[in-house]
This record gives C-alpha cells, structure tokens and sequence, in this order.
C-alpha cells in the first residue's frame, strides 16, 4: 500500500512538474534576461493561450504578491523595483494549479547607491519604444499627438467622463501605460499635467530618451536656480556634474521636492561618515558634535533638522556649502544660537 502512494505522489509531481514546463506564459516585454532599468516602477507585457489558465500571480519582492485574471490577449500591469536585483515570479494558474512559471531578473541601477551603479555581467538596457510593437497598438496609441504637449492632467476630468478612449483621446498617449509614475505625493510639474514631451525626445536615439547631462534639460525650466547657483563659488557634486536626477526623481516621489529619499537618509548614502546623526565638528562645544536630524529646525519653522538645515544641497559661496551668509563657523552658530 505505501509503494502504491508513492508512486501516486511521484505520478502527481511528475506530471504537474510537465505541465509547469510547457512554455504557456509568453513575455512581451521585458525580455526574460537580464534587463536593466532606472526608476522604480517596471510594466510588464505578457499573455497565454486562450483557455490555458484563469489567472496569473505575481511575486515582486516588497510589491508583494497578487493575482490579475485572465480576460483577454494580453496581460499587461505594473511592478515596483528595489534598488539592485529584483528577480519577479510570474505563475499562470488553472483552477488554482500552477500549469507554468517564469521568473524575470531585473537590475535596477543607482546612482544614488554604490553598490547599485554597476549591474550584473550579462544584464542589459532594454527600450520599449525602440521595437516594433505593432501588436500593442490594439489598445495603445505609440506615436504622440498634439495634444501631447498640453498641460491637462487625466486625472482632472470627471469619474463620469473617465474611460480610456475619451479622456487619453483628449490628453496623453502616455497616461495609459505609465499612469503608475505619478501615483505618488509629490508630482514633478511636467509630469503632473502628462508634458511629457517637455523632457521626452520622440525624435531622439532610443526614441524617447532624455538629453545628458540631465540639467541641459532641467534649466529649460530652472533659469531662475541656474543663474543663481552659477553666480556663486562652490558647487555640489551633483549640481557640478549636471546629475540632477541622483537626488530627485523626475517624476514623483513620496517627499518634498521630488526627492528619491528624505533629506538625510539621501545625504548619508554619499557621506557616510555622517550616518550616526551626529556631525563631527571642531568647532562643537559638544564631545559628540552636532546633532543633524531628530530635533525640529529652529529657524525654518516646521520642518525637521536635517543636512540642509545647515549645507546648501546645490550651492554656496562657503567651501562647506552653508546655507547662510557667515564668515566663520561662530557666525553660523549664531543663526540658531542668538544667545550664545
């Protein structure tokens, strides 16, 4: 009797085994190796034969896990990628049994994050508007309109008035498929009222890309802030490079002015030695130094004491990048010390 069971059991293993092997689930976008991507959110693209499975689950890390049921040709959603490697489990189900399984590697690249700026050997760029997607335009418009270059969000129009087909009709080709980059706190302005093309080249090798250095592209908006830190004597790193997008994210982000991280957990990720939350300096009449964060801010009222409540993140005519006008560390005390 029990070499009767197993034998079932093996029998069961195998054959749910040959069928998970079948190759149901096939992957639009991204491809199945390696890929590299910048930003945090990844849409994927894939479909099954009719009638193969009723539901595909999908494992993405800290995105969790859930369920999209099958209704039609394609599959098409949305994922969030942690810094480094996030390797995604896509399973296609009938009847709650598992009939195929593909798992997806994607690196997302930093460079906010060292250990995250160099991706793993083999791993590659992918551009999705790069390829032939003839079949995607059953449902999706892939060459911009006029109305690209409105400033009219999607999300303005009534929920009476919200289906695809009219409200993408009148506003963005881009809302569709990248709705999710703007499902955040704080929206950058282009990106808010879907301007895409205020940044996005449709003209450009791979169609789409932005212009490098980012802040060719970022002063086409920020004169005001160009001319300001161009005037003054010392820069940060990134200001100096032009790589405004290590810090802010160009399209949204959950904190104030777009940052990828708050003020000093961003700070420390390139200045370490910081992390402690006290700041080590000659000056401080306290053995431990200065506190940089856990306390409110004494002079911009209602905020937090961070980095920047002291260092300029952009510019200064200090060598320390002040935030305030001080010829000397005691003068600079005194802007929150008046008594001392």
């Amino acid at each position: 009797m029990k070499i009767f069971h197993l034998a079932v059991v093996c029998s069961l293993i195998f054959a749910v085994s040959a069928e998970a092997g079948e190759g149901l689930i096939s992957v639009h976008y991204p491809p199945k190796e390696g890929t590299i991507m910048e930003y945090g959110i990844l849409g994927i693209s894939l479909g099954v034969p009719d009638g193969s499975a009723g539901e595909v689950r999908i494992t993405a890390g800290k995105g969790g896990t859930r369920s999209i049921a099958v209704r039609g040709e394609f599959i098409c959603f949305t994922v969030p990628l942690e810094p480094g490697l996030n390797n995604i489990e896509i399973a296609a189900l009938k009847e709650k049994t598992v009939v195929d399984r593909v798992v997806l590697s994607v690196f997302r690249r930093s460079d906010l994050i060292s250990k995250y700026r160099v991706p793993p050997q083999g791993f590659k760029k992918t551009y999705f508007h790069a390829a032939d997607r003839a079949a995607c335009t059953k449902c999706h418009a892939l060459e911009p309109g006029l109305f690209d270059r409105k400033p009219v969000s999607p999300a303005t129009f009534p929920a009476d008035a919200f289906d695809s087909v009219t409200v993408i009709a009148a506003t963005s080709t881009c809302y569709s498929c990248h709705k999710a980059l703007t499902a955040y706190p704080y929206v950058h302005g282009p990106a808010s009222v879907w301007s895409c093309l205020s940044c996005h080249d449709p003209e450009s090798a791979p169609p789409y890309s932005v212009k490098k250095p980012d802040s060719v592209v970022c002063y086409g908006c920020h004169v005001e802030q160009e001319n300001r830190w161009v005037s003054m004597k010392y820069h940060h790193g990134p200001v100096t490079t032009g790589k405004c997008t290590i810090c802010h994210s160009p399209h949204a982000s959950e904190n104030p002015f777009n940052l990828f991280k708050p003020t000093w957990q961003l700070c420390v990720n390139c200045h370490p030695e910081k992390g402690t939350g006290k700041h080590v300096i000659a000056e401080s009449s306290s053995a431990e130094g200065h506190p940089t964060r856990n306390r409110k801010d004494p002079v911009r009222t209602g905020r937090d004491l961070t980095c920047a409540s002291c260092h300029d993140p952009h510019a200064s005519d200090s060598p320390h990048l002040w935030a305030f006008k001080a010829e000397g560390a005691p003068e600079l005390c005194r802007k929150c010390h008046y008594d001392k």
